[in-house]
């Protein structure tokens, strides 16, 4: 369940930043170099055809307008805060490549960091609340089946899902 919760909020960030130019989204090489198993690239993002959407999802005029105004609302305010968010971490990883670094400013980035993840759940939870308002449940059932089909999440690796109450394997 868990990984499924990941996996819609995941589905929301590649929403919002589907639409958005590559330059905004780019992300600057890792210090760590490529992902691994890759070829030194990153798989492409794969394509968002709003429209298509809408006509899956069969809605009406009035749903199209609303749908599309929270979809660019949502879609600004996770751009904002998702820069937000990169420069924070770039700023405290920054901070720990030095060998002797600033506790209290090492701790003021980390609850930043924390405040901007907090705004980005409350984001997700209220664009959540917006289209169950728009759509009906059979089209909200299409949306995540839409979803689904094309943004593939994998539940994590190893025992994760498996761990009992006290996080034994069960």
């Amino acid at each position: 369940m868990r990984w499924q919760k990941l996996a819609i909020f995941g589905v929301l960030l590649v929403l919002a930043l589907g639409a958005l130019p590559t330059s905004l989204t780019a992300q600057p090489p890792s210090p760590w170099g490529p992902p691994r198993g890759m070829g030194g690239q990153r798989p492409p993002a794969p394509p968002f055809d709003r429209e298509a959407l809408f006509n899956h999802l069969n809605l009406t005029a009035q749903q199209r307008t609303r749908l599309t105004a929270l979809m660019n609302e949502t879609e600004e305010q996770m751009r904002q805060l998702l820069t937000r968010l990169h420069e924070q971490r770039m700023q405290l990883m920054q901070l720990y490549g030095q060998y002797q670094f600033d506790e209290k400013v090492a701790q003021r980035l980390i609850n930043n960091i924390n405040q901007i993840q907090a705004e980005l759940l409350r984001e997700h939870h209220e664009h959540q609340k917006q289209l169950r308002r728009i759509l009906d449940r059979e089209q909200f059932e299409r949306w995540n089946g839409w979803w689904k089909e094309r943004m593939p999440f994998a539940p994590p690796k190893g025992e994760w899902g498996r761990r009992g109450r006290e996080g034994k394997p069960g």
